[in-house]
């Protein structure tokens, strides 16, 4: 191949390559605008990507057959997107296909994040590189791809245990994180959608209902209805959501089921991207309350951080009930799930917290007047003990000129008995003047420092004043 041909082939790879990741976030972008409001769009609340795909090898193949040991037929591209949003919210959507033809006991197989089902996988070298660093080639599975795809190399596994979707979210978690230089978050939450786009069995909805109505329950619920029992049944069958009749949306907490019924259009992953948006949505807004509840439990006592605290669930707070969603059905989708999480009572909870860090600020500002009125009442001490000389040279003066007799010269008699003495009573009335001032406040001083006294509490329960008694189980082998 001649340089001009490479670089043909090269120019080709880039354009269909921006094509197609361009293509993902166009259509983002306009089912974006139709849902959320051009106030939160301009803001630019979140950055968003579309990763390197992964290659993932089912456990079951198309019409529901286990795959054969070793085959690598039929292999489907995982499509990974992040949405990193301002508040510390990170959401990373894996988006892949399922096989065509399956029961409703196979696809619960398969219907949980959990699920082991995958029995090989593909992933590009620089995933691996920033998950496992320099680690890569001693701690990961399989052999290096001869060849390049998409200008890098790609790893090849095969699981001898079978690996799950949490795994390869735990891959690129680990490689995002590494690359965004942030710590790993403490905990995280699977929300799987699924989406049926054709349903073959049957010519409408109608005659779906009557046939495999136990059958669809168990697809929402992902559990064997059969084993229920009736009257729980209903709680675990949300209603549907969707506003036309060529589908039936079910969402509940845990997870939401899309069937799109006979005669209407195949479902397409544009339309998929819809319902994702407002999932989205939905699962932002519940972190940001549910990380604010976390930040405001969390505080060193210190004015500083509680003030940083404040300003931040302020802000958090505001985002959180200026909801984004303009249109008004998604925008009650988006109501139920935050009230089936139960966002309220963290919402409630958060303004709960929110009081109690402003009583933490009244009491340190509280602290602050107490200790600057006791500087400035120190300083008038200090002004008082240099000025105290003069005054009590004039008192004493006053009390030699006062007649000792009658009542009032009894009280007077001690003043009298100094000023008697001239300068040397001056002072000797200013060294009491100063022994009583100290006495004053080494007192408060005391009575400050000292702590209380703590008494040892006995443990609970009830003595036994008669020794020790030890309790023997018997086995049922063992009775007479």
């Amino acid at each position: 191949m001649t340089l001009s041909e490479q670089m043909t082939e090269n120019l080709d790879f880039i354009q269909r390559a921006v094509a197609e990741s361009q293509a993902i976030n166009a259509i983002q972008h306009h089912i974006e605008k139709d849902l959320l409001s051009a106030p939160y769009l301009l803001s630019e609340p979140y950055l968003r990507l579309r990763l390197r795909s992964a290659g993932q090898w089912l456990r079951r193949m198309n019409g529901g057959g286990v795959r054969p040991p070793g085959s690598l037929e039929e292999g489907i591209r995982a499509d990974l997107l992040l949405l990193i949003h301002r508040s510390g919210v990170m959401q990373l959507t894996v988006a892949l296909k399922m096989p065509d033809n399956i029961t409703v006991e196979q696809y619960r197989e398969m219907a949980f994040g959990s699920s082991e089902v995958v029995v090989a996988s593909r992933v590009s070298e620089p995933v691996l590189a920033a998950a496992y660093g320099k680690r890569a080639e001693l701690l990961l599975a399989g052999e290096w791809e001869s060849g390049l795809e998409e200008g890098v190399r790609w790893r090849l596994a095969r699981h001898d245990s079978p690996a799950s979707v949490y795994d390869l979210f735990d891959l690129y978690f680990d490689a995002i994180t590494y690359i965004i230089k942030s710590k790993t978050a403490g905990d995280w939450q699977c929300y799987p959608a699924a989406f049926v786009d054709k349903v073959a069995c049957c010519e409408s909805e109608d005659s779906f209902r009557g046939v495999h109505e136990r059958e669809l329950e168990s697809a929402i619920s992902r559990h064997d209805m059969s084993e229920i029992r009736p009257g729980f049944t209903a709680a675990m069958i949300p209603e549907d959501s969707s506003m036309t009749r060529n589908s039936s949306l079910y969402c509940n907490m845990a997870s939401s089921l899309e069937v799109r019924w006979p005669g209407s259009r195949n479902g397409e992953f544009a339309q998929h991207l819809q319902r994702l948006v407002i999932f989205e949505n939905a699962l932002i807004q519940y972190w940001q309350i549910r990380l604010l509840d976390r930040r405001v439990g969390v505080t060193d006592g210190s004015l500083s951080q509680v003030r940083d605290i404040q300003r931040e669930a302020i802000f958090g707070l505001r985002e959180y009930r200026d909801s984004s969603i303009s249109f008004g059905t998604a925008r009650d989708l988006v109501e139920r799930l935050l009230e089936e999480w139960r966002a309220d009572r963290l919402y409630s909870h958060v303004l709960e917290s929110v009081d109690q860090l402003q009583q933490l600020v009244v009491a340190a500002e509280s602290e602050r007047s107490a200790k600057r009125a006791n500087v400035l009442a120190g300083i008038a001490l200090i002004v008082a003990i240099f000025l105290g000389l003069p005054a009590i040279d004039d008192t004493l003066k006053i009390a030699k000129d006062v007649e000792m007799g009658g009542f009032l010269g009894i009280f007077l008699k001690p003043f009298h008995a100094l000023a008697s003495r001239g300068e040397e009573g001056t002072w000797i009335g200013y060294v009491i003047f100063l022994s009583s001032v100290l006495v004053c406040s080494l007192t408060l001083m005391f009575k400050r420092r000292r702590k209380p006294r703590t008494w040892r509490r006995r443990e609970p329960g009830i003595a036994w004043p008669l020794g020790t008694v030890s309790i023997e189980r018997q086995d049922d082998s063992q009775d007479g």
